[in-house]
């Protein structure tokens, strides 16, 4: 059976599927962003401890489901399948040599750690090693493979081309294990959903976010296990990894440190602005996007639909645009998102609005359409990112609506301060 044959499409939500497992495709730039918010959060040891055991939980889920729908049985068919599944998703290429009582991996071009040295490399020096996704990965199939219980294998990276070594190296040993939780899955999905809504420039968003759904479906990891498209390194992703990292950590603040909360919640909602502008910017001055659309005009409302387009092109959910006056007054809506159905299933009702990623994706739709100059085509770099994000603030995003919280839609309002 093919990958490819896996996948599933709620296509009025704008949410995608591997063998019934939620995925969504994010790059380099925010993956690389996020996991800096989730050590600064809680420290470099224990920000990597959580995005393994997150990344771990995350893949025994898709693993499990793939495994049961393609019917491999045998240790050599599941680690096989796995491997070529990591590559396909653009997550890298991971050599497995492993047995029930653990064993070893390596891999000279894992996302993470290959992404982060082209990004970084030239100018700051790495002592962490990066690859806490392909760590849980390679835990959750030797787990799978051998027929262990969750957490029966613990797994250390040792060497990482992040921190120039040449080859990223994983230990694995046994450890003691427990139940895993139940998956969020697609049925999970399909009951924290509300009927879609149309929005402003409807029909437009619609048919660019088809076009691009239907060009995400021919993209996979090359012979390296990257996916380079839109001037970026894509990656099909997991939300539960994000999500598990994210509500772990502000929770565990509100638990233990309660002032930290409002600079926590902070992080989160810039690693959505980070997303629009390195991911969404990139999209829009990328060959890929000029041949589905054309080229940038320029005009802030077509920024702001064709955000919406990408978002739902990605797999983020139904986002549609309610209100937009050009230099005052965006309010985007969801009817879905991939936040909702794993914080539902997970804690239940909300206390508050939590959709911290979309609270900063807004916020950054609104800078990208009225002051990013696109027919200049701007190098989208860090320090541009910084100057128009970190200077003085321009607008203001709050989160009115909350689907977590179990209000009837989701609801962002982003005001020029």
């Amino acid at each position: 059976m093919a990958i490819g044959d896996l996948r599933g499409l709620f296509a009025e939500q704008s949410l995608s599927f591997l063998a019934e497992i939620p995925y969504i495709y994010h790059c380099h730039h925010y993956n690389l962003f996020h996991d800096q918010t989730i050590d600064d959060a809680l420290g470099e040891d224990e920000g990597a401890r959580i995005r393994t055991a997150a990344a771990h939980n995350a893949f025994r889920d898709l693993l499990s489901a793939v495994y049961e729908r393609s019917g491999a049985t045998t240790p050599v068919e599941r680690i096989a399948l796995a491997s070529e599944l990591f590559q396909w998703m653009g997550q890298g290429k991971l050599h497995l040599d492993v047995g029930a009582g653990g064993g070893r991996a390596r891999s000279a071009s894992l996302h993470y750690g290959y992404a982060w040295r082209e990004k970084y490399g030239a100018r700051v020096k790495r002592v962490e090693p990066a690859d806490a996704v392909a760590a849980g990965f390679a835990a959750a199939a030797t787990e799978l493979a051998f027929g262990l219980p969750s957490d029966a294998i613990a797994v250390t990276e040792r060497k990482c081309v992040a921190t120039r070594d040449a080859e990223c190296e994983f230990d694995l040993t046994p450890a003691m294990g427990h139940p895993p939780l139940p998956p969020v899955d697609e049925m999970a999905v399909r009951r924290y959903v509300v009927p879609p809504v149309r929005g402003v420039d409807e029909d437009r968003i619609v048919a660019i976010s088809q076009g691009l759904v239907e060009f995400m479906s021919g993209v996979q990891g090359d012979e390296r296990g990257l996916i380079a498209a839109f001037n970026v390194f894509v990656t099909a992703h997991l939300p539960g990894y994000y999500n598990e990292t994210i509500y772990e950590t502000v929770h565990r603040a509100e638990r233990t440190a309660p002032s930290s909360v409002p600079a926590i919640e902070a992080l989160m909602q810039q690693a959505g602005q980070a997303c629009v502008f390195f991911t969404f910017g990139n999209v829009l001055l990328s060959p890929e996007w000029e041949g589905l659309v054309g080229p940038p005009t320029g005009v802030s409302s077509d920024v702001i639909s064709f955000c919406t387009s990408i978002a739902r092109g990605l797999g983020f959910g139904h986002w549609l645009v309610n209100e937009y006056e050009p230099r005052k007054r965006l309010v985007l809506q969801c009817t879905s998102n991939y936040e909702v159905p794993f914080y539902r299933s997970r804690y239940g009702l909300a206390k508050k609005p939590r959709s911290y990623f979309i609270q900063g994706a807004a916020q950054a739709m609104m800078v990208l359409a009225e002051v990013v100059k696109w027919k200049e085509r701007p190098q989208l770099s860090n320090d541009y990112y910084v100057d128009l994000f970190r200077a003085k603030p321009r607008y203001r995003v709050e989160q009115t609506k909350c689907l977590m919280r179990g209000d009837s839609i989701s609801e962002y309002v982003v005001d020029a301060m």
